[in-house]
């Protein structure tokens, strides 16, 4: 065992002291400290000062530079990221830089706000507390750093970092700053995975699909292939190509014919490949704000479901048409997103929808061929329950018209046959179990056939709604302000008690 001296801890002191400065170098190189500036350069350790000038000059003109150094400065940066995925890049880039990260109560007219950790999603049911509000960094004493948001016009809710310090530090500062920047692009929380549509994106588990799961007729796959998949998958030699990735295809087809597992076999390909997966859920997300971010975190897939029946203005226009003038409005060279929408009523789609410039190309899913039945019953049932003898063909009379959801359906109360047939011990499926099991699925698709549809939502009534929780929010945002925190990112509870608490201040007053 090494004997403790106290030349031994002089020497780690030193080490330590040695660490810290080659530290802060580096940061205040990223931060562009070595050029020129107010007649002085900075060169690590060195300091080269004007030229034809006495000691006592530069004597003076260093204490002066002292003076400067010491007033408190403020410093900025805005991110084109989402909030939550700067405060988790943060957090990230000052633990690598320093190992640590301290936080700090925020200072209102109204009392102190105690340190917030706030926890996020930043996988599919993995969780992370992350800082929100003010934070100290090592080594760079009197700097706070305070972590926030702001509205952009366009892009929506957006990270921004303020720090207030001494003027000295601010090549440091700008040093973290640029780290921070380098953290996001790297390893942003979002970026290249498969999200939601919400303001602040919850991730999509996809482990449940199969591709095998997923059956199409033949002439469907080879447009899905084509229009859909190539872009994603090979989208390198589409570019060389100067085939444009910008691009907008329509998936038309009844119900259960497998739009949202296309949907999902989608987001698959696009995560590996390292796109950006965003899925527009009916009725719950804004399609302003869907592709406010795939703009953020292109190049990305977003998968918008029921066009035909979102409901977007007074004027009842369709949300096919806000999306494509949205997307139309992404004026950006070199914008690699794609845009899949779904319908189960393309006669619905106004005319002017479907030409190409604005809809790139048009994929009907139906229903199924005999090698699409063939393929499904073999990807459902093992080698073992199928009886050899079988003739598709035959099978696919008897399912004529049947979507993807109906075979399956089929295969089931097959399978059941099967179990009755050998009163509890499954017998091997024959071809007439299959067709029996068809022909007595036939009247569910005659009757689905003839159900009237669910009422599409009132266009009006939708406004009135988005425009009341618009005005909650900006009500929100307004308390939030007056705190010191206008980021709009706080809990219910919180926001009740702050309400409150102005309440209280203003009958006082």
């Amino acid at each position: 065992m090494e004997e403790f001296t106290p030349e031994s801890q002089k020497s780690s002191d030193t080490a330590q002291s040695l660490a810290k400065e080659e530290l802060l170098q580096r940061l205040s190189e990223l931060g562009g400290s070595l050029i020129a500036e107010d007649d002085v350069t900075f060169e690590g350790r060195k300091i080269i000062l004007p030229a034809n000038t006495t000691l006592d000059e530069n004597i003076k003109f260093l204490v002066r530079k002292q003076d400067e150094d010491e007033k408190q400065f403020a410093f900025g940066r805005q991110y084109k990221y989402r909030p939550w995925d700067g405060a988790a890049a943060t957090q990230r880039a000052i633990r690598k830089a320093f190992g640590i990260m301290g936080q700090k109560a925020t200072r209102t007219m109204f009392g102190d706000i105690p340190p917030r950790l706030v926890t996020i999603q930043v996988g599919v049911d993995k969780t992370e507390q992350v800082p929100w509000g003010e934070v100290t960094v090592p080594f760079l004493p009197g700097v706070t750093m305070t972590l926030d948001s702001y509205n952009d016009a366009e892009l929506g809710m957006l990270f921004q970092i303020n720090a207030v310090g001494p003027r000295k530090f601010r090549h440091h500062v700008e040093g973290l700053f640029e780290a921070i920047a380098n953290e996001l692009k790297e390893h942003s929380i979002y970026m290249g995975q498969a999200i939601d549509g919400k303001p602040m994106p919850e991730f999509v588990d996809l482990s449940a699909i199969k591709a095998s799961d997923v059956v199409y007729s033949a002439e469907c796959r080879v447009q899905l292939e084509t229009n859909l998949w190539a872009p994603i998958v090979y989208s390198d030699v589409v570019k060389e190509l100067r085939v444009p990735l910008k691009r907008a295809v329509l998936l038309a087809g009844d119900f259960g014919v497998g739009k949202t597992l296309t949907a999902f076999l989608t987001a698959q390909l696009a995560v590996q490949h390292g796109k950006t997966f965003i899925y527009c859920r009916p009725n719950r997300d804004s399609l302003v704000d869907v592709m406010a971010t795939a703009r953020l975190y292109q190049p990305c897939v977003v998968f918008v479901e029921d066009v035909d029946v979102i409901a977007s203005s007074e004027e009842g226009k369709d949300g096919t048409s806000q999306l494509l003038d949205l997307f139309d409005g992404i004026t950006a060279k070199g914008t690699e997103i794609l845009v899949v929408l779904t319908t189960n009523h393309p006669e619905r789609i106004q005319k002017a929808m479907v030409r190409p410039g604005r809809l790139d190309a048009v994929v009907t899913i139906g229903t199924l061929d005999t090698q699409g039945i063939e393929d499904m019953a073999k990807a459902n049932l093992s080698p073992e329950q199928l009886d050899t003898e079988i003739q598709w063909e035959n099978v696919a009379k008897a399912m004529q018209g049947y979507a993807p959801a109906f075979v399956k359906e089929a295969l089931n109360r097959a399978s059941l046959y099967a179990v009755a047939r050998g009163h509890g011990v499954p017998d091997v499926l024959a071809e007439a179990d299959l067709v029996a099991a068809a022909n007595g699925l036939r009247p569910q698709l005659d009757l689905m056939h003839e159900a009237k549809e669910a009422t599409a939502p009132n266009a009006l009534g939708t406004v009135f709604q988005r425009t009341m929780e618009e005005a909650a929010t900006n009500a929100a945002i307004d308390v939030v302000g007056i705190f010191g925190e206008a980021s709009g990112y706080v809990s219910k509870t919180d926001l009740k008690g702050m309400v409150e608490e102005r309440a209280k201040v203003e009958a006082q007053a």
